[in-house]
């Protein structure tokens, strides 16, 4: 069998077996790693809520999530409150352009009326993602993989007003989501 794989590999021109079943050492080197920690995420104030146009029009409501670990996901309950920013720190930059993987799900979402839900995910003022999802709608498990509209960087801290990391979630009616990662290819 051996000799018949090296066979078709001289004969597409390789000058021996010696790059057979080796991969590339750049492919090989990159893969997608985590850009937050799930756990450490906490809510944002409807003042400071970068997602808000009218932070007084807002009804007061008290948003919920929760930090699953067993199931290494973020639990988010729009039963109390039809919205919500969460924010964390990086684990590290990002450069513009770098490819993105962002993991989330849902369960069956219902509302009273037809009604779209949003997610959003902002890197300090920039806008870096967002997907609408029709409600009424089916449980999903989905992945969305997009390039990086903008740079990112770790060392302004959060705290000093420097880069955040948001995430925005806007709902119709009493549903639950799962954020079940945000990872950036290294």
């Amino acid at each position: 069998m051996r000799r018949a794989v090296v066979g078709v590999a001289l004969a597409l021109g390789c000058s021996d077996g010696s790059q057979l079943g080796k991969a590339d050492d750049g492919a090989a080197a990159s893969r997608y790693e985590p850009l937050v920690a799930l756990d450490a995420f906490s809510a944002v104030g409807r003042s400071q809520d970068p997602f808000v146009g009218d932070p007084e029009a807002a009804a007061a409501c008290i948003p919920s999530f929760r930090y699953e670990a067993d199931q290494h996901r973020l639990e988010i309950d729009t039963t109390l409150c039809n919205w919500i920013t969460l924010k964390t720190e990086p684990l590290g930059a990002v450069d513009a352009g770098q490819p993105l993987r962002i993991d989330f799900s849902h369960y069956d979402l219902d509302a009273p009326e037809p009604a779209e839900a949003t997610l959003r995910l902002r890197f300090g003022v920039c806008d870096v993602w967002s997907e609408m999802i029709p409600i009424p709608s089916s449980a999903n498990v989905a992945r969305a993989e997009l390039a990086s509209p903008c740079a990112l960087d770790e060392s302004r801290a959060a705290a000093d007003g420097g880069e955040a990391i948001f995430f925005h979630l806007d709902n119709h009616g009493q549903n639950t989501y799962q954020l079940q990662g945000i990872s950036v290819l290294r």
